[in-house]
């Protein structure tokens, strides 16, 4: 997978699970049973096939469209940074048009002009030449799924979403479904799938998301995530009390329908920010607040001090001095130096301190502008432009070193297994075998070799750099859409610096 986040929830908070349409003469009667997604966060990355999955009522689907960005969410947001093709099986009994007319009436959605024969092989690879004027609706469900794979791969989008879609394919289209998706990942694409066919969930996924009772229960590996459903599906299926059944998976219930205050309704709409009261009462809550407002500050102005011209000024400096304040987030990252040379800044009273280009920075915390590091025990700060960021927790797209190998200098990984061998030991120990040409507590270079040594806060061998060799192949290849292209192979993490054609190896 890629580095690039392409699309992402966050937050994501839904309403009205069991009603169908809001009351309008209750703006505030949102309840606890009406949650149908709490606070779901999501991250889909470049080249990333994430299958969606979860129980019956688990609303997996709701998250599908908040997805796609045909249903906006009460609370959160929704962040795309692609092209994107969206489709579900809903739509089907209610649409009359002809099957062509239908084709020619969504490829107009596409990103790139559509040639005049397109529908023809739309309908032709969907096996549907001989229904091309039949009713949508009247299409059987498998005939319907086809049509809408075929549309979705003829839209050339860089991420494309299937909603209930897997269900109906039969072997041959699920086998058209999983070529195209191993496409996906190695172009670093992104699909993403929704649907209750675990077996064909797993056929085209290399990423698992299950959302439980309108919350993400669990992410991670396939087979780790599946594997977890499958044992809660077996429990739930060995019940055979209502009684007992009714209290399965309790606590994940009760998460669903937990908010956290539920005194009085009118502050609602400060807490949760997810409904709006109705034009004309809000116009009467605005002038009455202007009225009683004025009717308070002349009194203060008539009656006090409160005017003054000096107090005002204090109170606005008090005011400019606490919102420039921007403190840090905890964070446990890593930063790769991008630039000659970085100055440290140091915190009381320490002396500062210079890192040169390729040194590896532990990251402990950040704000807008600044990264917190930690090194030997000592806080430091520097600018955020200085480093290139790199997060262990991310979903990096996972690549096998043989297929990079032939891009890196010979002198590293035709010895690659004995460079590695000396990772995360001491700098005195490595120093022993492998010399520098000149002593450097952060970057050495090796005696007679284009290899250096990198060593980490802990002042432990945590990688190399070394030169890249037949960077336009590379590029072809790989198509590298930033500066530094970062992936995770075996233990450890391969990043490329492809205006430098140098490589990063680091095991953290």
């Amino acid at each position: 997978m890629g580095s690039a986040i392409v699309l992402k929830i966050i937050n994501v908070t839904h309403f009205y699970r069991n009603q169908k349409k809001q009351n309008i003469l209750k703006p505030f009667s949102y309840q606890p049973e009406d949650i149908e997604l709490n606070n779901i966060t999501l991250h889909i990355y470049q080249g990333e096939s994430l299958g969606i999955i979860g129980e019956a009522d688990s609303s997996k689907s709701l998250v599908g469209e908040i997805l796609a960005g045909t249903v906006k969410p009460d609370k959160g947001r929704m962040v795309r940074t692609a092209t994107l093709f969206y489709v579900n099986m809903n739509q089907k009994t209610v649409e009359t048009m002809s099957v062509r007319d239908y084709v020619q009436d969504v490829i107009q959605l596409y990103e790139y002009e559509v040639t005049a024969h397109k529908v023809e092989q739309i309908i032709k690879y969907a096996h549907l030449a001989s229904k091309e004027n039949d009713a949508i609706q009247n299409l059987a469900d498998e005939e319907y799924a086809q049509l809408l794979f075929s549309m979705a791969r003829a839209s050339k989008a860089e991420i494309i979403i299937l909603s209930h879609i897997l269900t109906y394919l039969d072997e041959d289209f699920m086998t058209k479904a999983s070529s195209m998706a191993r496409e996906y990942i190695d172009e670093g694409l992104t699909w993403v799938t929704i649907d209750n066919d675990i077996t064909k969930i797993q056929a085209v996924s290399n990423y698992i998301a299950w959302i439980s009772h309108g919350q993400l229960r669990q992410e991670g590996p396939v087979k780790q995530v599946v594997g977890a459903f499958l044992t809660h599906e077996k429990d739930r299926s060995s019940i055979k009390s209502e009684e007992a059944l009714a209290y399965f998976d309790d606590d994940w219930k009760r998460n669903r329908s937990r908010m956290p205050e539920l005194t009085y309704n009118f502050k609602r709409i400060e807490r949760y920010h997810h409904s709006e009261p109705p034009a004309f009462l809000a116009r009467v809550w605005i002038w009455l607040a202007i009225f009683f407002m004025g009717i308070v500050l002349g009194s203060l102005f008539i009656f006090t001090n409160f005017g003054q011209l000096e107090s005002q000024k204090v109170t606005t400096e008090d005011t400019i001095a606490k919102n420039n304040e921007d403190p840090f987030i905890e964070k446990l990252a890593y930063g790769i130096v991008d630039a000659k040379n970085v100055q440290l800044t140091g915190k009381s009273g320490q002396k500062d301190l210079k890192l040169p280009r390729y040194a590896i920075a532990t990251i402990t915390g950040e704000n807008k502008t600044s990264y917190r590091i930690e090194n030997n025990g000592e806080i430091y700060t520097a600018s955020k432009s200085q480093f290139k960021y790199i997060n262990p927790a991310a979903l990096y797209r996972h690549v096998e070193r043989d297929d990079i190998a032939p891009y890196m200098k010979s002198n590293y990984i035709n010895y690659v297994d004995y460079f590695n061998g000396e990772l995360h030991k001491s700098h005195k120990t490595v120093n022993n075998t492998l010399v520098p040409d000149s002593k450097n507590r952060y970057v050495e270079s090796i005696t007679q070799q284009p290899i250096s040594m990198l060593f980490d806060d802990r002042n432990k061998l945590i990688g190399y750099t070394f030169p890249m060799v037949d960077t336009h192949a590379f590029k072809k290849k790989f198509k590298p859409n930033e500066k530094y292209w970062i992936v995770k192979s075996e233990e450890g993490y391969f990043i490329a610096d492809v205006q430098n054609d140098q490589w990063i190896y680091i095991k953290l």
